[in-house]
């Protein structure tokens, strides 16, 4: 890596907002005490799991078991080690705050054995990892419309994890044995050899973030009791809660995109004279795309089973009064949302992700075309993107134009694709520092 890039390593990046308020951007001064503390928790918590395993009677199933949540422990800290979990001062708070006032409003609910996380992942999503970890993707940050949303979607992953679903999930797999489904799956993904130690080393991660791995009996058995949570914590806001789910079915929509306009304004100067045809991409309008791929999809909150008879069932179970609506205040969350964007970027890029990094920062970047952060990690994303490229590997940070993409995201695509390695290199000089 660059010797410029370096200071992405360590996390400790600054800038100033027009409104005069410093944001570190993905903060992690107290993340060793942070760390050793989800770690002891963790180990703490994986004993009593293992405990439990050692009493089952199937002696294949509990040999399998202990395999697989070995495996689970060591992604969990090594994740950990390399801070896929980590502490912010500005969003975990907020996180903090909403967990405490769910915890003091059902005083009869032992909320002990659970700790809420914010974790480094791309997708837009919340999960429950298992003995007592409930995880919140940057991403869900910035695309819940507030406090009340987010509290919802924590009350849901609670309710997993006090109902066991994972652990109770990963028992019923392993009692089906070989599965045709997973041999196939097995077979078509050409990963192991299918056996129950391929599968455990290999696939049961997958299956733990997996968007099949809770039945859609489990998904209302979470909706129903994470309703409960959330109905006391905020009992005048109880429409909040089919809102959320509501919302999930359009909260990976695109919601600003790149022009061509924007292209010639972020790269075009005396030395770069942009062409039309960079952006030019394959039509997608009428191409097929089968959207069930099975069971080893990362998960999405937006995929779990039914979002629309979820809410349905939520209405009509619990008799939710569609007419009471009730103001709030949200000018904090939509500050903390605004702000978090920049958090994104920075971790795209330690992510290894620099194509999405490098288009949300043109977004942000067409309007706060000065911002000496934005401009750094325009450099920053660009001289990785070409340092991949030369060496053969640009598959490897960056996607390939598909029909489940936005014409934006496509054209940014085909863009850095089109690029010969000359113009790149003017262009990665117009934002050198």
């Amino acid at each position: 890596m660059c010797k410029k890039c370096s200071f992405l390593v360590a996390f400790l990046l600054f800038f100033k907002f027009n409104y005069s308020q410093e944001h570190v951007l993905l903060d992690t001064i107290n993340n060793e005490v942070f760390k050793n503390e989800i770690e002891q928790f963790y180990l703490v918590q994986s004993k009593k799991t293992e405990a439990i395993i050692s009493q089952l009677e199937n002696y294949k199933v509990k040999e399998e078991m202990k395999e697989i949540f070995a495996n689970k422990k060591a992604n969990f800290l090594q994740d950990l080690k390399n801070r896929k979990y980590l502490y912010h001062k500005e969003i975990s708070p907020v996180i903090e705050k909403i967990f405490d006032d769910i915890k003091a409003k059902n005083p009869n609910e032992n909320f002990n054995e659970i700790k809420i996380i914010l974790a480094l992942g791309e997708e837009i999503n919340a999960y429950n990892y298992g003995e007592g970890i409930v995880a919140i993707n940057l991403p869900l940050i910035i695309n819940v419309n507030d406090e009340l949303e987010l509290s919802f979607i924590i009350c849901h992953e609670i309710a997993h994890q006090k109902l066991n679903h994972v652990f109770s999930s990963i028992q019923s797999q392993s009692q089906k044995g070989n599965s045709s489904e997973m041999i196939e799956k097995a077979k078509e993904l050409k990963k192991v050899k299918y056996n129950r130690s391929g599968l455990a080393k290999n696939e049961v991660k997958n299956f733990v973030y997996g968007a099949r791995r809770f039945s859609r009996e489990k998904e209302q058995q979470a909706d129903s009791l994470g309703f409960v949570y959330f109905r006391n914590t905020n009992p005048k806001f109880v429409l909040k809660s089919v809102e959320a789910l509501a919302n999930l079915k359009y909260v990976d929509k695109e919601k600003d995109s790149l022009t061509s306009k924007d292209y010639h304004e972020i790269f075009e100067n005396s030395k770069v004279v942009f062409q039309e045809e960079w952006i030019e991409t394959e039509d997608f309008q009428d191409y097929y795309y089968q959207t069930n791929t099975g069971i080893w999809n990362i998960d999405s909150l937006r995929t779990h089973p039914d979002i629309d008879l979820r809410v349905k069932y939520l209405k009509n179970t619990f008799k939710i009064d569609e007419s009471q609506i009730y103001e709030f205040n949200k000018l904090n969350y939509i500050s903390l949302k605004s702000k978090s964007k920049y958090d994104e970027i920075v971790m795209l890029f330690y992510l290894k992700e620099y194509g999405k990094s490098l288009y949300k920062t043109m977004i942000l970047l067409k309007d706060d075309k000065e911002n000496p952060i934005l401009k750094k990690m325009m450099y920053d994303n660009l001289f990785m993107i070409s340092e991949y490229k030369s060496q053969y590997k640009l598959n490897q940070c960056l996607e390939t134009e598909s029909p489940y993409n936005s014409k934006s995201y496509n054209a940014f695509l085909s863009f850095i694709r089109n690029l010969r390695k000359a113009t790149l290199s003017q262009i990665i000089s117009i934002y050198e520092y």
